[in-house]
């Protein structure tokens, strides 16, 4: 009686997001906002990282062209065809990089609305699961059925609440201590790569790509620089795409996964499912 009790009041709290308002002030409310701010912040860097690889993928691409378009002949294709790989790459990898952020915000948002209605739904299956218990049980396939469904909504209201925030905050974690420094002297060296080879956005229109006399010399300088800086560029692309790669999948999938796992055999083990 006095379970049956504590589920429909449960039921009633939830429902008019008294529970929300009481796990807010116990922490989860701050939880949220540190996430959305995290995810906010790394979505404008993305965003930044993304023209400065659209950028030298688009300067590369004209030089890569000119000898055709110019026809002055330059032998710049393997240099330049090299350069314009490992940075279509990070560029892809940055595209994807931001798309996982977005939805990783809103999948956030999504859990943020549906979480107490999730726990309603839960009091409510275990109230009736309660209900349909005794020894033997009244209704035994029913009762069996509110059973694994309660399981099942325990573990994912679990998610809506804890685990998905708690992922994506122990990311963040993860992200300031081992991946940031790397990711930040590769934007570094990426911006000022971009400066060196075309101030001012001189691949568009004005500057040394408008006049036929600045072209040739241009596109020397282009391929000397190229070969100068190959092996920096390479390791700032390769520590973009690890950074990006570790911080937007490995990171919060490598926390989700061993919490769920977590959650599911507690629950189950509470279920008399174990």
């Amino acid at each position: 009686m006095w379970i049956m009790i504590l589920l429909v009041g449960g039921v009633f709290l939830s429902a008019f997001g008294f529970a929300e308002r009481l796990l807010g002030a116990c922490g989860l409310e701050r939880l949220e906002a540190k996430n959305a701010a995290y995810l906010e912040s790394s979505f404008q860097r993305t965003l930044q990282t993304f023209a400065v690889l659209s950028t030298i993928k688009v300067g590369l691409a004209v030089v890569e062209g000119t000898e055709v378009g110019v026809g002055f002949g330059l032998e710049v294709g393997d240099v330049v065809q090299a350069a314009y790989d490992y940075v279509d790459i990070a560029w892809r990898t940055v595209l994807a990089g931001g798309v996982v952020l977005l939805g990783t915000q809103s999948l956030l948002e999504a859990a943020s609305l549906a979480d107490h209605w999730c726990l309603t739904v839960t009091f409510a299956i275990l109230a009736l699961a309660v209900l349909t218990q005794g020894h033997p049980p009244r209704l035994p396939r029913i009762h069996l059925a509110l059973r694994r469904a309660g399981l099942f909504m325990t573990i994912f209201t679990t998610a809506c609440y804890l685990i998905l925030p708690l992922s994506i905050a122990g990311g963040a974690c993860l992200s300031s201590r081992i991946t940031a420094p790397s990711i930040e002297e590769a934007e570094s060296g990426l911006s000022a790569l971009t400066e060196d080879l075309f101030p001012g956005n001189q691949t568009r229109d004005g500057g040394l790509w408008s006049t036929w006399a600045g072209i040739k010399e241009q596109i020397n300088q282009t391929v000397t620089y190229l070969k100068e800086k190959s092996s920096e560029m390479v390791v700032w692309i390769l520590k973009l795409i690890a950074g990006y790669l570790f911080d937007c999948l490995l990171f919060p999938v490598l926390l989700f996964v061993p919490l769920v796992w977590l959650t599911r055999g507690t629950a189950k083990s509470l279920f008399g499912f174990g």
